[in-house]
């Protein structure tokens, strides 16, 4: 077994087809059929169905893509991190991030800020969503902006606050609870309501969306695949959605955010190993993260 068969099996049912992954990796068909056969008499079991000409995994194969694609992360990261250390010391900066709308407007005036400042730091984004610490932990990234909440159990990881957390209520622009300067539960009780999936959820918004249906029920509540859909369902009026304030996009138009009184959540900011060596970049950093946010959002952290 070698990584060249990983890769190929990989890309292969990543892509459904042995013809898309040939030219991803720039072989051959039958060399990616080979090295994918190759693989499977190696470990014995067969990984792809091939009936039909379309690809499909079997039980096995489901099980074996899992671990190969961590195993072959793990290499590429550490790879990479090896390069960047022996051309540069410190300049390639890896941060896990979440993609919420909050990042997409604050990173490129952080990006802006930084360059200014520091043209000799790369830095390089790494989604992070669904296993933003173990990405920490296995040094995949550097620093992780995350919730404090998925933090603060892990030892040797620290954690810099830079937005306080709370949430809010996002409202059609137009609707009355949108005039009001906070709402409470009351005022979402015969309200149809935005939840995120749990799957595509920070750890914080899942243990708070847990207590919101226990407190409403789940009869008015309707569960989104992400941040766009939750906006497109407000702006046509269809019900109200509920976030934390630091993934809320307060660039959208037709939505108001609102400050929900419920109760408050962990503060959102910057986790790091205790062990990050460069503590004057990282200093750096985070000075220059929360100029950013506070230029972006003066009056809602």
């Amino acid at each position: 077994m070698n990584f060249t068969q990983l890769r190929c099996f990989i890309k292969a049912v990543d892509n459904s087809s042995f013809t898309i992954a040939a030219e991803r990796l720039n072989f051959s068909q039958s060399a990616v059929s080979k090295n994918i056969k190759d693989l499977e008499n190696t470990i014995g079991v067969t990984l792809i169905n091939r009936a039909h000409h379309r690809i499909s995994l079997t039980n096995a194969g489901k099980y074996f893509y899992h671990v190969a694609r961590n195993v072959v992360d793990d290499m590429d990261y550490t790879v990479a991190y090896l390069q960047s250390q022996k051309n540069d010391a410190g300049t390639l900066l890896r941060i896990g991030v979440c993609d919420t709308p909050l990042e997409q407007q604050v990173l490129p005036i952080f990006l802006r800020k930084l360059r200014a400042v520091n043209s000799n730091i790369n830095v390089q984004f790494v989604f992070v969503l669904n296993n933003s610490i173990g990405e920490l932990l296995n040094h995949h990234v550097d620093l992780c902006a995350i919730a404090r909440d998925d933090v603060e159990i892990v030892e040797d990881v620290q954690f810099e606050p830079l937005i306080r957390g709370h949430f809010v209520v996002a409202c059609p622009s137009n609707s009355p609870l949108a005039q009001k300067e906070q709402l409470t539960l009351k005022d979402l009780q015969d309200k149809d309501i935005f939840l995120l999936d749990p799957n595509s959820s920070l750890n914080v918004q899942v243990k708070f969306q847990n207590s919101l249906v226990n407190n409403v029920g789940m009869k008015r509540i309707k569960f989104v695949q992400d941040f766009l859909s939750m906006g497109v369902y407000v702006r046509a009026g269809w019900g109200y959605g509920v976030l934390p304030n630091f993934i809320a996009d307060y660039q959208a138009n037709g939505v108001t955010y609102v400050p929900f009184d419920y109760h408050e959540i962990s503060p959102y900011g910057i986790a790091y190993m205790e062990s990050f060596a460069n503590e004057t970049v990282l200093k750096q950093v985070i000075a220059i993260l929360r100029e950013s946010i506070a230029e972006f959002l003066p009056n809602k952290k």
